[in-house]
């Protein structure tokens, strides 16, 4: 056995106990354990803080690179916030300090009501992670990983065994609980890190790529837990898919150069990507090129359909409107099978956010 023992509840040496594992107790790494003591004695109990994050003028540089320049934003206790850049921008470090693994430079942090420089092991204690790879041993079984997790944790040895089991439970994995990690699926793997990182009924929950190589069917079940877990705590979703962050989140933040470049929920960053969007007609004859029309529509693409119809590209001017589109039509006595906006493209609106931001320019 190595040097110093092993862990009370798992068994396990403490020699294994690394930074992958998770935010709770194993995050006391270099320049933290200073603070263990006055944390621990100091850190008072908050169960009702308006916000689950609230972070006013935050920095943080590492030598001269500053990866977090001054970001101020809150996040509810509630809900899934999509959180996206580019890579270098200032993300992770921001997810980090969030976590308590990371202490700012300046600025005032708090998560779910904590000062995260004054009660660093409560905001560590607070806070659920999961990771692109569940960080599982593939030797243990479930039941086994989630009594080292909780043991980490500092959970009461008599806890132990309920809270398995209704963590086990809500991600749908109980029936694997004696099988070992390293037999189980990629998609059974990510849904039992996400069991030990929920554990302790964390208020904040990070999920950093969690559904990287999982099936459409996984996808599926994993983003409908995440739906679940964000109706009873804040769940910060980090993702390079957009598609994916707009089936979960209720909320966008886009960090670019170290800065916030927009925050906003969902449905606002939805209209910016249909604003301006190109609408699409199928109709029985050409019409854009007729004098009724052209006062109504602009940048119009033709293109001639094997059955006869012509298909139109085309955006709508600013003074009309579709519904003028659609009388005009009618009036013209031209059939229109199909008349509805192209699908919007948030991939386009995250390249002008971030395009934007570099520019020193508002989104």
């Amino acid at each position: 056995m190595p040097a110093g023992g092993s862990d009370a509840v798992s068994g396990l040496p403490k020699a294994q106990v690394s930074l992958e594992v998770g935010f709770g107790r194993a995050m006391e790494g270099p320049g933290m354990t200073a603070r263990t003591a006055q944390d621990a004695a100091a850190a008072p109990a908050r169960t009702d803080a308006p916000c689950g994050v609230k972070a006013r003028g935050v920095s943080k540089s590492f030598g001269r690179t500053h990866a977090v320049r001054g970001v101020s934003f809150d996040l509810p206790s509630r809900g899934v916030c999509g959180i996206l850049g580019p890579n270098g921008a200032g993300k992770t470090t921001t997810i980090r300090m969030v976590a308590g693994v990371l202490v700012p430079d300046s600025g005032d942090l708090e998560v779910a009501g904590l000062d995260v420089r004054r009660h660093g092991t409560a905001v560590r204690a607070a806070v659920g992670y999961l990771p692109e790879s569940a960080p599982l041993y593939p030797e243990l079984t479930v039941d086994e990983y989630m009594a080292f997790r909780a043991g980490l944790a500092g959970m009461p040895r008599a806890l132990v065994r309920e809270a398995t089991t209704r963590a086990l439970e809500r991600c749908d994995v109980a029936r694997f609980r004696s099988r070992c990690c390293g037999t189980l699926s990629k998609g059974t793997q990510q849904r039992v890190g996400l069991a030990a990182a929920i554990l302790g009924e964390p208020k904040v929950l990070i999920l950093d790529e969690p559904s990287v190589g999982l099936d459409p069917a996984q996808t599926l079940a994993f983003r409908a837990i995440v739906r679940e877990l964000g109706a009873t705590r804040l769940v910060l979703f980090s993702s390079h898919l957009l598609s994916e962050v707009e089936s979960v989140c209720s909320e966008l933040m886009v960090v670019a150069h170290g800065r916030i470049a927009a925050h906003e929920p969902m449905a606002a960053f939805r209209a910016r990507a249909s604003a301006g969007a190109a609408f699409v007609a199928e109709t029985e004859r050409p019409f854009a090129g007729s004098s009724e029309f052209t006062a109504l529509v602009t940048d119009a693409r033709e293109t001639a359909l094997a059955d006869g119809w012509t298909r139109t590209v085309f955006r709508v001017r600013a003074d009309s409107g579709a519904d003028a589109l659609a009388r005009a039509l009618v009036d013209a006595r031209i059939a229109a099978r199909v008349l509805a906006p192209e699908s919007a493209d948030l991939e386009d609106v995250f390249v002008s956010i971030v395009r934007a931001a570099a520019a020193g320019e508002a989104p």
